[in-house]
């Protein structure tokens, strides 16, 4: 019996090791989430309900500086041979009331997050509640492809990022020498890049001419600088003499 056991120790290894294995990726989220919860916390988003397991899990969530985007949903899987090389290779889907983001990414050693690739579509409606302080509104969808970059959320610091992002165009109001502009904006086209430590947002028109940069910045404050272009865009003149580069307005906030 004991002869047995032992020539087929091998196949009774691979058993357990695959009982493990199962058990892990089918283990409830909750009974990990107190191993979990104190990296999360570090993050700029407060948890929900949660449910699933670690490999194929579902949360509600929401961004405290950022109400205006309300209560999300967010599905990942993660695998679990990526662990192996020292990553968590997780592809993860947010969505919510207009809005929703599909990403491929990679969070490694040190709070490292590594973005292979992202896609999502944000309905100006969600946007709406940061623009009013300034007396802007839009209305028009974005849609963003093609991202990728690097951060690290414990040093909060930005690499490599670039991408785009396109606005489908819609009615516009913005503040002009103090007074409300209305106007139809075309299409407009965003290339995502680096400024030095920050990811900036370059908002082109379809012939490449530049009407407006964005940018965020590591300590979490963004900003928008607004070209003389973009009041031609508008079918408006600008009082004053400059040429079409001078920025005539310049906003930031603070958003994460």
């Amino acid at each position: 019996m004991f002869k047995a056991i032992w020539a087929a120790r091998w196949y009774l290894l691979l058993g357990l090791l695959t009982f493990i294995f199962v058990l892990a990726i089918n283990t409830p989220l909750h009974f990990v989430w107190g191993f979990v919860e104190p990296k999360v916390q570090r993050l700029p988003v407060k948890i929900g309900h949660i449910s699933g397991t670690l490999w194929d899990g579902n949360v509600t969530l929401t961004v405290p500086q950022m109400r205006a985007l309300g209560e999300l949903d967010a599905h990942w899987t993660l695998s679990p041979l990526s662990l192996l090389t020292g990553t968590a290779a997780v592809n993860l889907d947010i969505s919510g009331q207009g809005l929703r983001l599909n990403a491929d990414a990679e969070l490694g050693m040190g709070q490292q997050v590594v973005i292979n690739d992202a896609s999502g579509y944000l309905e100006s409606a969600v946007i709406a509640p940061l623009l009013k302080p300034n007396r802007i509104s839009v209305a028009g969808n974005f849609e963003l492809g093609q991202l990728h970059g690097e951060m690290n959320l414990a040093e909060r610091s930005f690499a490599g990022f670039a991408g785009r992002i396109v606005f489908s165009g819609g009615a516009v109001s913005v503040p002009v020498d103090n007074k409300a502009v209305e106007a139809n904006m075309p299409m407009v086209i965003g290339d995502i890049g680096m400024d030095g430590d920050k990811v900036v947002i370059r908002a082109n028109t379809t012939e490449g001419q530049q009407l407006l940069q964005a940018y965020m910045q590591p300590d979490g404050w963004g900003g928008v600088a607004v070209r003389r272009r973009f009041i031609d865009a508008l079918g408006q003149t600008w009082p004053n003499k400059a040429d079409e580069d001078t920025v005539i307005f310049e906003v930031s906030h603070k958003i994460l």
